[in-house]
């Protein structure tokens, strides 16, 4: 899996809350939601509050501190989509999860 770093066991990220990791020095959230795993930085735009204290409800990622709610799938803002996350490309396979950092 060239240009993909581990990241996590795939058991360590469970059910809608987010799993804090640090990949290359870079702070990262992982986030389960139908079986699919997401990836981003780990910083709320808004204040800079970690994200991996939040959590997933109705396919959007919401920042604990403040309720800024973010596009599971894209990491855009639901208020303005040209506001979005740093989304990282997540591979599972064999029980570990991947994050392709550039």
């Amino acid at each position: 899996m060239p240009n993909y770093v581990k990241a996590a066991e795939s058991s360590s990220v469970k059910g809608k809350t987010g799993y804090s990791v640090k990949v290359n020095n870079i702070d990262i959230v992982l986030f389960k939601s139908d079986s699919k795993v997401y990836a981003f930085k780990d910083k709320c735009p808004h204040q800079g509050a970690p994200l991996s204290d939040g959590y997933v409800r109705d396919g959007c990622v919401v920042c604990l501190y403040h309720g800024w709610k973010f596009n599971l799938h894209d990491g855009s803002f639901i208020n303005n989509k040209t506001l979005k996350l740093k989304q990282y490309p997540v591979e599972e396979e064999n029980g570990e999860i991947y994050v392709m950092i550039d």
